[in-house]
């Protein structure tokens, strides 16, 4: 018998009609199934929540990170689990009646990976736990959202399960009912690390580092007790990737996004006691001239947008998704779609994002204007 993840009351409709009043809330829809999503934290319950009757399927909350390993000892107050931050976008996997969905982590219900679901889990978990929402990450080379990949998927897509939890329930399961439950339908999970104390750090930084070569992208820390305190603890090689795929689209995010990857870059390299960095500046150096090079030759050819590809069962789903980018968040930018094509039996998905700061900036210099500053 399942024991974690408790149930809570249902949210009156009229508190609903409320949220929705004062724009903390949005109504959706996804097919024949109508739902509110929460656009900011409402009433205890987290932003991304969807609300519908008496579904209530609960928003992923915010991890705060570790700026250093040190810091550890001043927030962990017992053991904790490591697990493997996987780089993707989050989702959350439930059934509503008899339909399996799958929402972004802002709380729309997302049609490419919904439209994928069954290629991610195994859906009779629902015919045995209905109540259950499966919080994981999808990563893979064909997604809409992330320009990049994790090393662990090579092609098309994959679903590494973190969390469970309940409909209309707060609170995580305890990871290792979390990691039976798994194993019991062969669902896939997040890379597994042990348990460690906070008084005897000594396994962690090499766990760390062993990511970090790899090219992955951290540690999540979850501790094993009743506060169920979590942080994060993110890899050098993962900053360096985020500047180098951010850079694509360079005068389209705010500053603080680069300077403060350099800086918890730096403080990495002290974390792991990085004495010879002359490969890392050279590695920092490309992370932006490379990505920015690319930038520019496709500027030249007339292309000046990231360029993504997914396959899909539905064709109508495809379609979804195109209206929808507008509205998730990073995402905001123009979407001009390249190709829908049938092949062997799937959908496949061509569109470009077209990135407007970076893009005016890179056609007015290519093209020979003056510049004032």
């Amino acid at each position: 018998m399942l024991r974690g993840g408790g149930r809570q009351r249902v949210i009156p409709e009229s508190d609903i009609h409320a949220a929705v009043a004062e724009k903390k809330a949005k109504r959706e829809s996804f097919g024949d199934w109508a739902y509110v999503r929460l656009l900011h934290d409402w009433h205890g319950w987290p932003r991304g929540t969807l609300l519908a009757g008496e579904v209530v399927i609960p928003g992923y909350p915010k991890i705060g990170r570790v700026q250093t390993l040190s810091g550890i000892l001043t927030q962990f107050h017992a053991p904790f689990w490591v697990e493997e931050k996987v780089d993707g976008y989050n989702v959350r996997i439930f059934r509503v009646g008899d339909e399996i969905y799958a929402a972004t982590r802002g709380g729309l219900v997302c049609p490419f990976t919904t439209d994928r679901r069954a290629d991610l889990v195994d859906p009779t978990i629902f015919s045995a736990h209905p109540d259950l929402i499966l919080c994981g990450e999808v990563t893979g080379p064909e997604t809409p959202y992330v320009e990049g990949t994790s090393p662990l998927v090579p092609q098309d897509i994959g679903f590494f399960l973190f969390d469970v939890i309940r409909q209309g329930g707060k609170g995580f399961f305890p990871v290792e009912e979390r990691r039976a439950l798994a194993r019991s339908f062969a669902l896939p999970e997040v890379p597994f690390y042990g348990r460690i104390d906070p008084k005897d750090l000594r396994e962690l930084p090499a766990i760390v580092s062993r990511l970090d070569a790899q090219e992955r992208e951290g540690v999540v820390l979850k501790e094993d007790s009743l506060r169920n305190f979590r942080a994060k603890y993110v890899t050098g090689s993962a900053e360096l990737s985020d500047i180098a795929s951010m850079t694509q689209r360079y005068l389209d995010v705010p500053p603080e996004y680069f300077t403060e990857r350099v800086l918890r870059l730096a403080l990495f390299l002290e974390d792991m006691g990085v004495t010879d960095r002359e490969e890392w500046y050279r590695r920092l150096g490309k992370a932006f001239l490379s990505a920015l090079r690319e930038r520019i030759a496709a500027a030249r050819q007339g292309r000046c947008a990231g360029s993504f590809c997914c396959r899909f069962h539905a064709r109508e789903n495809a379609l979804r998704l195109l209206d929808d980018l507008g509205q998730i968040h990073g995402h905001e930018g123009e979407t001009r779609l390249v190709s829908l094509q049938e092949e062997g039996g799937s959908w496949f998905l061509r569109f470009e994002k077209l990135y407007r700061s970076t893009t005016g900036f890179l056609r007015n210099a290519l093209g020979g204007s003056l510049r004032f500053d």
